[in-house]
């Protein structure tokens, strides 16, 4: 096949395989939507599907690696760049378990590495995947031979990999050892960093509040109580809920619900003043609610945000702070 024709061939095919990259993308996105509270926040960039230029195209045909054009089977790919290295996992585990394609894993930093602790190098995860059959999407036929090539990374894994590729990978002369040398250090303070964030990451999220799921769970019962759903929580209510996180449990939730079911005028409030006081309409009224009425010490003594709130959520209860 000489040059002109291999262009011809690609530029035919071109958007069959554009179609491919955007149908795995959707995929794996619809189905990290399931996993996910936020998919925009989770993706740390855009993934968009990238076409292989023309250029780079030729020069690994016929220059570099003399592949053939079935052969390249990085023609059309994505990125997903996520912030933790756990979070990677979510993505291969849809990756390999999708029924709409075949997957093979091109590559696995994490077994590079066992394989040579002592290199410091680019890291990544890569996987080429293709349609288990013919299928029609968007009016184009993509058959079982188109492959994707899908990235995955960290944020960090990520910045290394695009001042390496262009200063290294990319550069039209020799490159210096020290540069190398440079290199490998910025890569082994990278992967040294990514173990850090993870180790935060699992210490933020061992806490009783997140261990418990409280917030969402106080949320659904809101909900189902009211029959409106409550507003955004805020900060405040976060600072809340660390300040007593010593007493919250598995059987909270229920202990607040039988609270508002036998005393129907607390369930009033909820609905009656959430126009009037903001605080009525997010659902960490009804644990301030239940504090006062079964810790009013505890509440009063160790209350962490401004006090006029207790106040008009006690006064609207009919509750008195004072202590006697």
């Amino acid at each position: 096949m000489t040059e002109s024709e291999f262009l011809d061939k690609w530029n035919e095919e071109k958007p069959i395989y554009d179609e491919w990259g955007r149908f795995v993308v959707n995929k794996i996105k619809e189905q990290l939507l399931g996993s996910v509270n936020n998919l925009k926040s989770f993706l740390k960039q855009p993934c968009e599907v990238r076409l292989k230029e023309e250029a780079s195209l030729l020069d690994k045909a016929f220059y570099r690696k003399e592949k053939g054009y079935e052969e390249i089977e990085d023609k059309v790919g994505c990125r997903f760049v996520v912030l933790l290295v756990e979070d990677i996992k979510l993505i291969t585990d849809i990756i390999e378990t999708a029924p709409e394609w075949d997957a093979i894993q091109c590559r696995d930093f994490g077994k590079e590495r066992d394989e040579s602790p002592l290199l410091f190098t680019y890291q990544s995860v890569h996987y080429i995947v293709r349609p288990k059959k013919t299928f029609t999407t968007n009016g184009l036929k993509v058959g079982k031979n188109i492959p994707c090539e899908i990235q995955i990374r960290t944020l960090l894994q990520h910045a290394y990999a695009e001042l390496t590729h262009d200063a290294i990978y990319k550069t039209k002369t020799s490159v210096k050892p020290v540069v190398h040398r440079t290199v490998a250090k910025s890569m082994a303070l990278i992967e040294t960093t990514d173990d850090f964030f993870s180790t935060v990451n699992r210490e933020l999220n061992s806490t009783p509040l997140e261990q418990l799921n409280f917030q969402s769970c106080l949320d659904l019962l809101y909900a189902e109580l009211t029959g409106c759903l409550p507003t955004p929580s805020q900060k405040s209510s976060l600072t809340i809920l660390d300040e007593f996180s010593e007493i919250l449990s598995d059987t909270l939730i229920s202990q607040i619900k039988g609270l508002f079911l036998h005393r129907s005028e607390y369930l009033e409030l909820l609905v009656t003043e959430r126009e009037q006081y903001p605080w009525f309409s997010q659902s960490i009224v009804m644990f301030i609610i239940w504090l006062i009425r079964k810790e009013k010490q505890r509440v009063i003594e160790q209350w962490p945000i401004e006090r006029r709130v207790l106040e008009i959520i006690a006064s609207d209860m009919g509750e008195s702070l004072d202590i006697y």
